[in-house]
C-alpha cells in the first residue's frame, strides 16, 4: 500500500475553474480533497478569463484553447454580451446566427465538439509534463471528450490512466453522424484505462460487460461540500415564498414547460430565481415573468448562496435514465427542501429524496407539480418547512466530496 502523501497525479481537465461547468465543479472539489490528503496534483487545462484560487499541493498549467474557443471565451468575458439591450439588437441576432452556423459545422468536423481543437495542444503539453515529472497516475475528466482522447493517446506511453466518464461518451445528444465512432472510442477507453470512474450504478452495470474486471469501475457520484453544509446558518424565512432553479434546461430531455404551467396556476405570491445560461428558455417563462428573477451566470460560490437562501429548490430530472444531474447532490449541501420533478419511474433521485425525507417527488406534469408546490407553500406559511424536511448529516454525508474522494484514494494507494 502506498502512502497518499507520496502520490503525484496529472489531471487533464479542459473545464476547470474559473471556467465553471458541471465537470469543473466536480474536479474543483475532488482535486482539492486529494490535495488536502497530501496528494500533489498538477492540472492541465485551458486559459479562461478569471482568477484561479491558490491551493496548497495544486499547480495549474493553462494553455491556449484553440482559435474558435479562444474567440468564444473572449466574447463571453464581456459583461455587455449578457445585457438585454445587446441581446435584442439586430446585430446580435446576426452574429448569433453566424456563430451557431459555424459551431454546427465545426462540431460535425470535430467529432461533435468544437473543444476537440485543443487535442494536439493539450497532448503535447501533457507529454512535456510527463517528461519533466514522475506521475503515479494521469486522470482525465469528461466532458469534454478531448480530455479522454488525450488520455487514450498518452496510454501508449505506458501511463497509469484513470478515466472519469461522468457522462457516457456515446450519449444520445451527440450528432448521429459521430455516434457510432464515439461508441467505438468508448469501448476502447473501457479496455485501455486502468480504472474507470462513473457517477452511478446504472452506468457501471452498462460498462461491466466491456471490462475484464468489475473492480476496475469506481462509482464516485457528484457531491456537495460537507464543510459548507455544516456552516449553514439557521435559515430565515423569506418575506415572499421563494423557489430557485440553478442549472441548465434542454428542450429534448430537461424541459421546464410543465413547471411553468404549474406555476401559472398558483393563487399566491412567489418568486422563482433562475441561475445559469438560460436566456434561450426565458420566453417559456413569459406567462410568469413578473414572478421570475433571472440572475444569469453566477460564480459557483454565489450559486451556493442562492440555493441556501431559497425556501425550496427545484430539481428537474433527465429523460436519460443513466444520467443523474449533479445538481441534486449540490442541493443536498444547502439543507433546503427539494421539489423533485422526475421524468421516469427509474430515476433514482426520486427514491433518494423520498428515503432522506427532504422533499416532494412528482412527475413532470403540471398537476403533480402544482400540488407539490401548494404543499410546500402551506408548510412555509405555518413555518414548518424545516421540521417537515429535516436534513440529518449522518444520512447525507456519504454524498459529500469529502466522502467520495476516499474511494479514489483507496484505489490509488492499492493499485
Amino acid at each position: 500500500m502506498v502512502d497518499e502523501k507520496g502520490l503525484r497525479v496529472l489531471l487533464i481537465a479542459y473545464v476547470y475553474p474559473p471556467l465553471w461547468e458541471a465537470q469543473s465543479v466536480r474536479w474543483y472539489y475532488l482535486s482539492r480533497e486529494l490535495a488536502k490528503a497530501g496528494v500533489k496534483v498538477d492540472v492541465l487545462t485551458v486559459k479562461y478569463p478569471g482568477e484561479n484560487e491558490n491551493f496548497p499541493n495544486i499547480k495549474v498549467y493553462k494553455t491556449f484553447p484553440g482559435p474558435f474557443n479562444k474567440a468564444v471565451f473572449k466574447a463571453l468575458s464581456n459583461p455587455s454580451v449578457f445585457s438585454a439591450k445587446v441581446r435584442h439588437s439586430g446585430g446580435f441576432f446576426v452574429v448569433k446566427k453566424l456563430y451557431r452556423a459555424v459551431r454546427k459545422l465545426l462540431e460535425y468536423l470535430m467529432a461533435g465538439d468544437t473543444r476537440n481543437e485543443w487535442f494536439f495542444i493539450g497532448y503535447f503539453k501533457a507529454l512535456n509534463l510527463l517528461r519533466e515529472n514522475e506521475y503515479d497516475f494521469v486522470i482525465t475528466s469528461h466532458e469534454p471528450i478531448v480530455d479522454t482522447l488525450i488520455g487514450l493517446a498518452l496510454k501508449k506511453r505506458g501511463i497509469k490512466w484513470i478515466a472519469d466518464l461522468a457522462d457516457p461518451i456515446s450519449a444520445s445528444y451527440y450528432p448521429g453522424f459521430w455516434r457510432l465512432i464515439l461508441k467505438k472510442i468508448e469501448k476502447k477507453v473501457l479496455e485501455k484505462a486502468d480504472a474507470i470512474i462513473v457517477t452511478n450504478d446504472a452506468i457501471k452495470n452498462k460498462y461491466n460487460k466491456y471490462v475484464n474486471s468489475k473492480d476496475k469501475i469506481l462509482v464516485i457520484t457528484q457531491g456537495f461540500d460537507l464543510k459548507f453544509f455544516k456552516f449553514q446558518k439557521e435559515f430565515n424565512k423569506n418575506d415572499r415564498f421563494t423557489l430557485a432553479y440553478t442549472g441548465s434546461f434542454y428542450k429534448d430531455f430537461r424541459n421546464p414547460e410543465a413547471l411553468v404551467k404549474a406555476l401559472s396556476r398558483l393563487n399566491f405570491d412567489f418568486e422563482l430565481r433562475l441561475a445559469g445560461r438560460l436566456e434561450g428558455f426565458l420566453p417559456v417563462f413569459e406567462p410568469i415573468k413578473q414572478k421570475v428573477k433571472y440572475l444569469g451566470v453566477l460564480p459557483h460560490k454565489e450559486v451556493l448562496k442562492v440555493q441556501a437562501s431559497s425556501d425550496v429548490l427545484v430539481y428537474l430530472g433527465n429523460k436519460l435514465e443513466n444520467q443523474i444531474p449533479g445538481k441534486i447532490f449540490e442541493y443536498l449541501g444547502s439543507g433546503r427542501p427539494i421539489l423533485c420533478i422526475i421524468q421516469s419511474k427509474k430515476d433514482p433521485v426520486g427514491g433518494l429524496v423520498r428515503n432522506l425525507g427532504i422533499g416532494e417527488v412528482c412527475f413532470n406534469e403540471p398537476e403533480g407539480i402544482y400540488q407539490a408546490i401548494n404543499k410546500f407553500y402551506k408548510l412555509w406559511v405555518d413555518k414548518k418547512l424545516n421540521t417537515e424536511y429535516f436534513y440529518e448529516e449522518k444520512k447525507i454525508k456519504e454524498f459529500s466530496w469529502q466522502y467520495q474522494v476516499q474511494k479514489l484514494l483507496y484505489f490509488m494507494k492499492n493499485f
